[in-house]
């Protein structure tokens, strides 16, 4: 806070000094973009008028707003910064007119208006810049309830993706045509800064769709991502028990048929047995009474009976 409170002082002093501010100009890039958890730039140069010669940088001060500290000083030879910010010329000295200011690994918290002050031994001047993060949203994920889901179920799909700043999610169908049924889009900032996109598609059983695919949108409304989920077609459990029941029926009536055929067979092989030996029986019995005859014949017996 002391450190504000000088640069008040230094400032109100130095504007009742009147035109030597009009020899010294700083130039800032108006607007900077920023990449979550990479380098930042904030660019400002300083400009001399033709009238300055051998110009000496004495002070260079950089504030953010919202933030009481001082976020870099330099103070006539001694340089004092914040862990996470320095001159963006790493050989910088009280000549170099570029006094851009580097953040080394950029939070969304940077976002902002950052203040450059600039005293020389020529005049001093100040100027603002801002500096607009983002942070990618990653591939969607999908996850289903229940996690079995099939077509003839009803479920849901939830789809989920973090970046910044806040975009949307939205639903399309087989043939990428968005989803008339857009569900409500949940927004959730977490502890960094960032949002969490979720938004639940409901399902329900027997739908003619078997994929849905979930695209996530920056603030600008780019596509930045997609993911796509097909629900599978699993035959249904009374189906399964039709079968077992059409299985438990028909083997019964197999082995049943069989055994009759079974049957049947050793009756006809049976039968051929017995007529064989009836047709072997009666050729013995003629060939007996042939015999008798011609005995008779022989020994001049006849049998009356006969």
């Amino acid at each position: 806070m002391a450190s504000v409170t000088f640069l008040l002082l230094t400032l109100a002093v130095l504007n009742s000094a009147g035109s030597s501010q009009s020899f010294v100009k700083i130039h800032c890039k108006t607007q900077n973009f920023g990449q979550y958890e990479q380098q930042s730039r904030l660019d400002c140069v300083i400009h001399y008028s033709k009238e300055v010669e051998d110009p000496e940088i004495v002070v260079v001060t950089w504030s953010r707003e919202g933030v009481e500290e001082l976020l870099l000083k330099y103070n006539q030879g001694k340089l004092r910064s914040l862990l996470e910010y320095s001159f963006a010329e790493p050989s910088w000295n009280n000549k170099n007119v570029n006094v851009s200011l580097l953040i080394h690994k950029t939070a969304v918290k940077d976002e902002g208006d950052y203040t450059c002050y600039v005293f020389t031994d020529s005049g001093f001047n100040i100027n603002q810049t801002r500096l607009n993060v983002t942070a990618k949203y990653g591939v969607p994920t999908i996850q289903p309830q229940p996690q079995d889901i099939d077509l003839s179920t009803d479920g849901s799909l939830t789809c989920k993706s973090t970046g910044y700043p806040k975009g949307r999610l939205s639903w399309f169908d087989k043939d990428n045509k968005p989803r008339l049924d857009q569900p409500e889009v949940k927004v959730l900032k977490t502890e960094n800064g960032l949002f969490i996109l979720s938004s639940t598609l409901k399902i329900q059983g027997g739908s003619a769709f078997s994929q849905y695919t979930c695209k996530v949108f920056n603030a600008r409304g780019d596509e930045e991502a997609e993911k796509s989920f097909t629900v599978q077609n699993k035959p249904s459990a009374e189906g399964h028990g039709q079968d077992s029941n059409m299985i438990l029926i028909v083997a019964p009536v197999l082995v049943v048929g069989s055994l009759i055929l079974l049957v049947l067979l050793l009756y006809k092989i049976g039968s051929q047995r017995d007529h064989q030996v009836v047709i072997h029986m009666e050729e013995g019995d003629d060939q007996e009474t042939e015999g008798d005859v011609q005995e008779s014949l022989t020994t001049g017996k006849y049998n009356s009976n006969i």
